[in-house]
């Protein structure tokens, strides 16, 4: 079972993508095992993406290495890999992950930005970054509050979307951050919901 930063991936990738995807795709390193987090699918582009999660707690980094250094440390074992899975087809490296931690501001996400990609685009690499802070409120959208899941993730979604949920969510939350989140007023909602 992926860990739920990779099922918000997986569940984005199905829902908002209309994707496909293998998760959790183990390899052979020197002495353990890596894996690769997701590997996605476009039907509509043929094309193929390679995705790493990158996000286990609220630090900034300093040094953007650290994300290039994801795809590189076990380069022929993971190339190795997902040849076995798609053949001799290119994918796109992705690294998913907060914009706090690729830069607090937006000065600085920028500069990181640039030069992951830079980076990757030396060690041959087409690549992207995606942050779950634009993922996540797509997701939100999507999800129906009469609709069926099969994701634990995707239910509680669901459930906080039902109007008295969010009457008491909102008592707790200032209505600017609720709406800010779900770009919509909270009370206006939950009006609109219930009728």
């Amino acid at each position: 079972m992926a860990d739920v930063n990779e099922e918000i991936l997986e569940q984005y990738l199905k829902i908002v993508k209309k994707w496909f995807y293998i998760g959790d795709i183990p390899f052979k390193v020197p002495s353990n095992y890596s894996n690769i987090d997701v590997l996605g699918y476009d039907p509509t582009t043929n094309k193929y993406y390679d995705f790493e999660v990158k996000y286990r707690s609220a630090f900034s980094l300093t040094n953007i290495d650290y994300l290039v250094d994801q795809f590189e440390k076990y380069k022929l074992q993971r190339e190795g890999k997902i040849r076995e899975c798609i053949g001799k087809k290119k994918t796109i490296k992705v690294v998913v992950t907060t914009k706090k931690m690729v830069g607090m501001s937006e000065t600085k996400r920028s500069r990181m930005e640039n030069t992951f990609h830079e980076k990757m685009k030396t060690n041959g690499y087409k690549s992207e970054l995606w942050y779950f802070d634009d993922m996540i409120p797509e997701l939100a959208k999507q999800v129906e509050v009469k609709g069926r899941y099969n994701s634990q993730f995707l239910q509680a979604i669901r459930m906080l979307k039902l109007p008295c949920t969010i009457k008491a969510f909102t008592t707790g939350l200032p209505a600017t951050a609720f709406k800010r989140y779900y770009k919509v007023d909270p009370i206006l909602w939950t009006e609109n919901r219930s009728s």
